[in-house]
């Protein structure tokens, strides 16, 4: 079973980081595109942490990046476009689950 999650804001990290390790904890195929402020979650080291240790495949906005003035990458997530985001809930099935923040 996947799970996407769409993360545009930083109000629910914590809510975030729950989901994220009960998903883990049920071996869930990960996903996250995060964009608008949510990008500002990378300023977070432990909720980058967190979406390495859970091994989720994290996409990003590069143009969200972009104007919030985060240059700095951190590695093994990927710096798309909203390509990648439509990418994503494409290849979601009627099983899989899809979560916007």
């Amino acid at each position: 079973m996947k799970l996407a999650i769409l993360i545009t804001t930083d109000k629910y990290k914590s809510h975030i980081d729950n989901i994220l390790g009960s998903a883990k904890h049920l071996d869930y195929e990960i996903k996250c595109f995060i964009m608008d402020d949510g990008v500002n979650l990378l300023n977070d080291e432990k909720f980058v942490d967190k979406l390495k240790e859970v091994n989720s495949h994290v996409s990003l906005c590069e143009y969200s990046c972009s104007i919030r003035n985060i240059h700095e990458k951190v590695e093994g997530f990927l710096y798309a476009s909203q390509y990648e985001n439509a990418s994503i809930i494409n290849e979601l099935e009627e099983k899989d689950r899809f979560l916007v923040f």
